[in-house]
């Protein structure tokens, strides 16, 4: 079955489980929205700006490929850029971090 006509949170739960399965993150595509807001907390306007600024949520945007019309994001490039986040253990501890990048 096209994956055009395919729920996006059935897309991305069927590339999570071949991913458990062992199958490896690189070759996995998946369209914008399964990642927007699937993965990434954004939405797919967002993502689309992105791809021209470069900038997502104030860090470098995830990796991206085009497929004739259509963008695609590999499970490796979501999972890198998810992982590259900064975490924090309070909203204080994220805002300073913010001043020290001059996000703020």
């Amino acid at each position: 079955m096209s994956t055009k006509h395919q729920d996006p949170s059935n897309i991305l739960a069927n590339a999570l489980t071949r991913y458990r399965d062992g199958f490896d993150p690189a070759l996995i595509e998946l369209p914008e929205l399964a990642v927007f807001p699937g993965l990434i907390p954004a939405q797919p306007t967002t993502a689309r700006k992105a791809r021209c600024t470069g900038t997502l949520l104030g860090r470098p945007a995830p990796r991206f490929v085009r497929r004739g019309r259509a963008i695609r994001y590999r499970l490796k490039d979501v999972l890198d850029w998810l992982a590259e986040g900064e975490s924090s253990s309070s909203t204080a501890e994220a805002s300073v971090a913010a001043l020290a990048q001059g996000v703020i």
